[in-house]
């Protein structure tokens, strides 16, 4: 809360000049401190802004300051210096978070590892870990380094990197990624480069370089100041020459040209809007985030865990052999599966488990193997389940054989989450939607009837590391269109992190793309994607309307005032009227929206 400090101060200040007022002395020292934060802060953020090419909206509220200064019209400027300072502390306040995702990125790198050395394995930190030396990886850890496996084999899941589900096996001296997660026993790795070089220090890195170099979204309160600095400006001219030179007059005009309605209107709208999303289970960080949100023409969805659920399901059962029942096939297979970790293996106990009066069937001597599949005895009788040859129509296909002979193919696929086509239907009439998934083309086609010609207004992108999500928002971003980016994994953050605005499905445990985005949706519900830019479009509206109805009303109180006819601190108190008309129409995003009666 140290963004608030300042504006306290100064509003202490000030209240503490009024109520002094009868001690002149007293009260004018402490309108001059609150003036000279006020003035001192906009000067140093105004430096700041002109290095980062970026142009001020407070020119306005500083020359007023100084003028009030000159002409000795102090509490009027410590007034002002109150309203700039609080809208400055809205949006610094709104943005503090973002600053904490690198920091939960970097927390997810493992920081030791267990290291063999002389003597036998002990725990060195990861940057201290040399290449060619060996660590050990236990089961659910993730791999700190790349490397070349020493063990025979290995599961690991993939989804870190890649988003797609399905464990997939690694024989002796394959290349790991650090990044990848330890699905099965614990095994030996010889590393391969340093901590600098690895895969997850490049994510970590492309996150950073994101976060250093962020979009530029032109926000409505730049918009509008331009044309009503100019305005301003020639009003006050006008007062100066009509009162012969007179600095009160314009002070006056000055006073209530200051750019409060810019100021705040944007940030009361946006908390509301913030508000609305928050009942809806969507968080946003930002309020900003907001503005981002409404100003989007191009959507970018991950595939697995975003659009889909991220986990197999038992989606058909092929017999082979007419002599068994599907619920036979099934027992046999639950009882065996039983003893595996696999996500397959726990789609196929899942499935038995909600069919009704199917048989308990009990396995003994279970021999799984790595990249070979699963087998055991049931009844006396050897089965074993093995991935099968298939086509990519299909999916991921297990076959189980008695003995020699094929039983029964277990057809297995991720699972659309609801809503998710009629979705796309309703985006893609809007916007540029594309699909990047880590996935084959084959099975993102199939997933997506594209083969049916059912989407192809969508665009999909497969194989697709987290360079390539990173690399696809920079090309899009380069053809000026605003992205904005929907994930849910660690390979997602990079993108999250450079799109003009991300946005995470936060089901999973992933600290590091939640961090990443700048909008987190709780639970899987994907349609809360259309809620939420419906909402974003919403609050900027509200926001537009409440800053032309300040300008407008500014713009009259400022011709009033040119005439000669309010005198500056009438201006002042002037000003905070139409603030609190301009703060009240804003808050209306705090309200949701009536729905048509049918």
């Amino acid at each position: 809360m140290t963004e608030f400090i300042l504006p306290a101060i100064t509003f202490i200040l000030a209240v503490t000049g009024i109520a002094s007022r009868g001690t002149a002395p007293v009260s004018s020292w402490l309108y001059l401190a609150a003036i000279a934060i006020g003035l001192i802060t906009l000067l140093i953020d105004s430096i700041r802004k002109l290095f980062a090419k970026k142009f001020s909206l407070d020119y306005i509220a500083i020359l007023t300051m100084v003028v009030a200064l000159a002409t000795n019209e102090l509490l009027a400027g410590a007034v002002i210096s109150l309203m700039i300072l609080v809208s400055e502390s809205l949006e610094a306040y709104g943005s503090r978070e973002a600053e904490a995702a690198l920091k939960h990125l970097v927390e997810k790198i493992p920081k030791a590892c267990e290291v063999k050395r002389e003597g036998g394995w002990s725990a060195v930190p990861i940057q201290d870990v040399r290449e060619g030396e060996i660590i050990l990886v236990r089961e659910g850890e993730i791999v700190p380094l790349d490397g070349y496996l020493l063990s025979e084999d290995a599961l690991m899941n993939e989804a870190n990197l890649t988003g797609e589900f399905e464990p997939q096996p690694y024989g002796k001296g394959r290349f790991m990624k650090s990044g990848l997660v330890n699905a099965g026993r614990s095994f030996e790795l010889r590393v391969s480069g340093t901590l600098s070089t690895s895969t997850y220090q490049k994510i970590v890195d492309l996150v950073r370089e994101a976060k250093k170099h962020p979009a530029r979204i032109v926000r409505l309160a730049e918009k509008y100041n331009y044309g009503f600095t100019a305005v301003t400006l020639v009003l006050a001219a006008a007062a100066w020459y009509l009162s012969h030179g007179d600095p009160s007059r314009f002070l006056a005009v000055l006073v209530i040209a200051t750019p409060c309605p810019l100021l705040i209107a944007a940030p009361i709208s946006f908390l509301g809007g913030l508000n609305i999303a928050s009942k809806r289970t969507i968080i946003v960080k930002r309020p900003a985030a907001l503005e981002d949100l409404a100003q989007v023409t191009a959507i970018f969805f991950d595939k697995t865990g975003t659009l889909t659920l991220g986990e197999p399901e038992l989606r058909a059962i092929r017999i082979l052999d007419t002599a068994y029942s599907e619920d036979e096939v099934l027992s046999v297979a639950a009882a065996i599966e039983f003893h595996s970790l696999h996500p397959l293996a726990k789609a196929v106990v899942r499935a038995k488990q909600e069919r009704d009066g199917i048989s308990v069937a009990e396995a003994s001597h279970i021999v799984e193997t790595v990249g070979e599949g699963i087998a055991g005895s049931v009844g006396g009788t050897v089965w074993r389940l093995k991935k099968a040859d298939h086509s990519a129509e299909e999916g991921i296909v297990i076959e189980m054989t008695k003995g020699a002979s094929p039983v029964v193919r277990f057809v297995f696929d991720d699972v659309m989450k609801p809503g998710t086509m009629a979705l796309l239907e309703k985006l893609r009439a809007r916007y540029r939607v594309a699909i990047l998934t880590g996935d084959t083309m084959e099975n993102a086609e199939r997933m997506f009837n594209r083969k049916d010609g059912g989407h192809d207004g969508i665009e999909i992108r497969a194989r697709c590391t987290p360079e390539d999500k990173f690399a696809a928002i920079k090309e899009a971003q380069a053809r000026g269109e605003k992205v904005m980016m929907v994930g849910d994994g660690l390979n997602d953050a990079p993108a999250l992190a450079l799109a003009d605005v991300g946005v995470v499905f936060s089901g999973t445990e992933n600290s590091a793309s939640i961090d990443a985005a700048a909008v987190a949706i709780l639970g899987r519900d994907i349609t809360l994607v259309e809620a939420t830019l419906d909402i974003a479009k919403r609050s900027t509206r509200i926001a537009e309307q409440s800053i032309l109805w300040g300008i407008g009303l500014s713009i009259i109180g400022m011709m009033i005032a040119m005439l000669g006819y309010i005198p500056p601190v009438e201006g002042a108190i002037l000003q905070e009227g139409i603030d609190v008309s301009v703060i009240l129409n804003a808050l209306r995003s705090a309200y949701a929206p009536r729905t048509p009666r049918a």
